[in-house]
């Protein structure tokens, strides 16, 4: 038990990590440990090596929101917070932006923890149901984020990047180029890292001096809905928070940008719930951590499950404080970073994990992918777009195509 306690809090460590540089997410890292598995086996139990993952994932998932507000480097995850949360940026409320997304987080964790013998009994009936419509319902979620593009050239754009972003995720999927436990990490990498990176070096803001403040009010409803979102997002293949926020921003409306900024906060947390008690009853999982925590243990079992669960909670209550305490460092230092330096040397070690992991042929894939993932901010329309990269094969699947 004491191993499992001290790899959690590494896992915690890594996790801030990952959130606080910009094109390095979890599931890079996951990769690096399942590629180091055999060995770490040698010297720790599968549900040892579990701590990490999951400890990581949550650290993550709160964390990652300091460089989306206060630099603009979001990630695929986080990537619709950097409006509202730059607009509260350059109005001195950095801190009141990160704050409301760490109160998103916390709420949707209780919030789905409490409502866990709820799913216990639904899910299965749900999975059910929709599991004979689910391509129906992806190709309803693709022309819905088609739809929703402000004028008929970005929805143009969008339908384009669909099909280049659906068409790369079949060639990497199915075509045999890469060993499939590595295939996406270098398209995902080019889609939402290299792509994110390199236009970032070209954006430069001048914040005015910060206030360290935080609303003192309740955000039931973003918590309400940042949590059914994440049901969304944990439950059906392919769809990441980014398509749930997006019908999140829908519900909430762009007016009330704190309501916004709390929902989606409590996404990716609540998802990463749903994503676990996905893999427990149905044997199905739904994100890359959970994926990570079906090949380690094998045999997901009704300890694993309250195993994993405890480690959600207990990382979840020193992840607030972390995150708290590293956006009143991080706001105080906001004018001094020096993002193209970090930009720079995140790139080049991306590239050099690529070619150690995946080799020339993963760094081709990138390099395609980053070029699709450029079209996206040049043209204006949304990056969750990218996300056909996975939609597009899963639906082909569940259509035996």
């Amino acid at each position: 038990m004491l191993a499992t306690l001290v790899l959690a809090l590494l896992g915690i460590l890594l996790g801030t990590f990952t959130g606080l540089v910009p094109g390095i997410h979890v599931n890079t890292v996951v990769l690096v440990i399942l590629s180091f598995l055999p060995k770490l086996l040698e010297y720790f139990t599968p549900r040892e090596i579990v701590s990490i993952v999951v400890a990581m994932s949550i650290t993550h998932s709160f964390v990652s929101y300091i460089p989306s507000i206060l630099i603009g480097a979001p990630e695929e995850d986080s990537v619709l917070s950097v409006l509202p949360g730059h607009r509260l940026l350059m109005q001195g409320r950095g801190y009141e932006a990160i704050w409301l997304t760490v109160v998103g987080g916390l709420g949707s964790i209780i919030l789905s923890c409490a409502f866990l013998p709820v799913g216990i009994i639904a899910l299965p009936e749900l999975y059910s149901f929709t599991k004979r419509f689910l391509p129906f319902i992806l190709i309803g979620i693709i022309f819905y984020m088609i739809y929703i593009e402000d004028t008929m050239e970005k929805k143009i754009f969008a339908l384009i990047i669909t099909l280049y972003s659906g068409a790369l995720g079949i060639l990497v999927l199915n075509g045999k180029i890469l060993a499939p436990k590595f295939s996406l990490f270098p398209a995902l990498t080019g889609l939402f890292g290299f792509s994110t990176l390199l236009m970032s070096l070209k954006t430069k803001s001048n914040p005015p001096e910060q206030i360290i403040s935080s609303p003192q009010e309740l955000y039931a409803k973003g918590i309400g809905i940042g949590s059914v979102a994440g049901l969304l997002a944990g439950l059906l293949p392919s769809i990441g928070a980014s398509q749930s926020a997006l019908i999140v921003q829908n519900i909430l409306g762009k007016k009330n940008e704190k309501q916004f900024l709390v929902a989606q906060g409590g996404v990716n947390t609540s998802a990463s719930i749903y994503a676990i008690l996905a893999l427990y009853l149905i044997n199905n999982p739904r994100s890359g951590a959970s994926i990570a925590v079906e090949y380690i243990l094998r045999d997901f079992t009704y300890t694993d499950f309250l195993l994993v669960i405890s480690l959600v909670m207990l990382t979840t209550s020193l992840a607030v404080g972390i995150t708290l305490g590293l956006a009143k460092i991080s706001i105080r230092y906001v004018k001094k970073i020096d993002y193209a330096k970090l930009s720079s040397t995140v790139v080049i070690f991306l590239t050099i994990l690529i070619l150690g992991i995946t080799g020339v042929k993963g760094l081709i894939i990138a390099v395609t992918a980053t070029s699709i993932g450029f079209i996206t901010p040049l043209c204006g329309i949304k990056r969750s777009h990218c996300m056909s990269v996975l939609m597009v094969p899963t639906i082909l699947y569940f259509l035996s195509f």
